[in-house]
């Protein structure tokens, strides 16, 4: 595995000034630092056409912090952009030179197409050969098109700042306004069946606030599925929110500072699915400031959760290795887990990973980081079984979190159950090994579960190894072998 390097990404947006270092290792690309001042850039530009003078003159004071952070980590690729608020406003030139002069770096003032596109690319990374439409919603505009690298999208003035005239709409008036502008989209109608990835700040606060609705314990954004009715939900809850206090009281927990654009990112949410014609959309945390760290890279949903894993895990060299060789190890039965190979890979690098914690907690301690871990490309069912399997590593009776207990059936339980203790096999017979657990191999035939053990290495075999043998091929429902060969 190389060294990790940094990359700042300074996005500039019509509500946010965001920077976010990130450590790229190969594929991977694992955010170290995350930090954002909600400026409202674009706040005036629909009355004044020029950038909130209030806004402009806190984003400027942000990006003094900015440099200070990045020269003390001394990263050289600091990669800025700017979006539709800048790029719309009569004084946008103005404000992005002072903005360069303070940063050390240029600015890129984004295009739609560009964002588009950007954004395109930063979903890819985020999920695994992902198909269907994207819609990137700023502060100003959102951005629909294809997932597709080549793809031509569409912008549509309609963010929530953009359409700040309308908040003392009623909700009808609002989406008939909405209906009437995405009626101009070349998507219409054209994509009914596909997926639909909603990407941005103020969906992903929809969604926090229907996962607070529903008392859903994984709080994760990314890959979270929300149907139609989901969203209708949250619309009803923000009207609510309005005259009723401890409904208003629970939606500003989520988020008090995107609070009065609730009402909005929702309602255009729905409107987008039903002149769509999709059902579910999927909430993507990997967007446009993803995309900017990662053009140029050679990097992919599968390859960037591979490589994603150790890095987030600081794993050493030595478990690295031993992590390839327990998938090998536990390749023969792979079909009982019912999952890719891809995410197998990625269980098994994750394997040693409570190695070093306090064994009367490391099962627990285990299953928490891997549910949120900053990793791409795992759905919540995939994290969920993920987590299972690899707390299951180290205990036998694993003690689950009542919390998560209705998220993953019995059936996908046993299979984890049955991956954590395969691994757990693993690591008993070759001490972590990767070296050592080359010499061993799992096979199935007639009923038996059969350990081949190579026989230079028979000294290796203890009255642990073959208690876990067993244990494993009772959960199997086979019967225990171990061959010396």
């Amino acid at each position: 595995m190389k060294t990790a390097e940094k990359i700042a990404v300074v996005d500039i947006g019509s509500n946010s000034c965001r920077m976010v270092i990130y450590e790229q290792s190969g594929a991977a690309l694992i955010p170290y630092f995350n930090e954002k001042t909600m400026a409202g850039l674009g706040r005036e530009l629909s009355e004044t056409g020029r950038l909130s003078p209030s806004g402009s003159e806190l984003a400027l004071q942000t990006f003094h912090r900015f440099r200070a952070i990045t020269a003390s980590l001394k990263i050289k690729n600091v990669r800025a952009v700017a979006t539709a608020a800048v790029r719309e406003a009569a004084d946008g030139p103005d404000f992005k030179r002072r903005a360069e002069e303070i940063l050390g770096a240029p600015i890129q003032v984004l295009s739609g197409a560009d964002e588009g596109r950007l954004s395109a690319l930063g979903v890819s990374i985020g999920f695994i050969n992902p198909t269907g439409l994207i819609a990137d919603l700023g502060g100003t505009s959102m951005e629909l098109r294809p997932v597709e690298p080549d793809a031509v999208g569409e912008s549509f003035l309609l963010g929530p700042l953009a359409r700040s005239m309308d908040s003392g709409l009623s909700y009808e008036k609002r989406r008939k306004t909405m209906r009437k502008i995405l009626s101009e989209s070349a998507f219409v109608d054209q994509v009914t069946g596909q997926d639909l990835f909603a990407v941005g700040g103020a969906w992903r606060n929809v969604a926090a606030v229907h996962m607070m609705l529903r008392d859903y314990p994984l709080r994760v954004a990314h890959a979270y599925k929300m149907t139609q009715a989901d969203i209708e939900n949250v619309i009803e809850a923000s009207a609510l929110a309005q005259s009723d206090k401890l409904t208003r009281e629970q939606l500003l927990g989520v988020s008090k500072r995107r609070f009065d654009t609730l009402p909005h990112a929702a309602l255009l949410l729905k409107t987008l699915m039903e002149q769509l014609g999709v059902e579910k959309v999927t909430i993507s945390s990997f967007g446009l400031r993803d995309g900017v760290a990662a053009d140029g890279l050679e990097v992919d949903g599968a390859s960037g959760l591979l490589d994603a894993v150790p890095l987030f895990l600081r794993s050493t060299p030595e478990s690295r290795v031993f992590g390839r060789e327990l998938y090998s190890f536990i390749h023969p039965i792979s079909k009982q887990f019912k999952k890719s190979e891809t995410l197998l890979r990625a269980i098994c690098s994750m394997a040693d990973a409570g190695g070093r914690m306090h064994p009367d907690h490391r099962a627990q301690l285990v299953y928490e980081q891997v549910l949120r871990a900053p990793v791409p490309s795992m759905s919540h069912s995939e994290r969920l079984f993920a987590a299972y399997a690899a707390a299951s590593r180290y205990t036998f009776k694993l003690v689950e979190d009542p919390r998560y207990a209705r998220l993953l059936g019995l059936g996908a339980k046993r299979r984890a159950k049955v991956l954590g203790t395969a691994m757990r096999l693993g690591s008993v017979y070759s001490g972590r090994s990767g070296t050592i657990l080359a010499t061993a191999k799992l096979a199935i035939k007639d009923e038996t579960l059969t350990l081949n053990v190579d026989k230079d290495y028979s000294d290796l075999v203890s009255e642990t190894v073959e208690r876990r043998l067993g244990q494993l091929a009772g959960l199997m429902q086979l019967q225990p072998r171990l061959v010396i060969a």
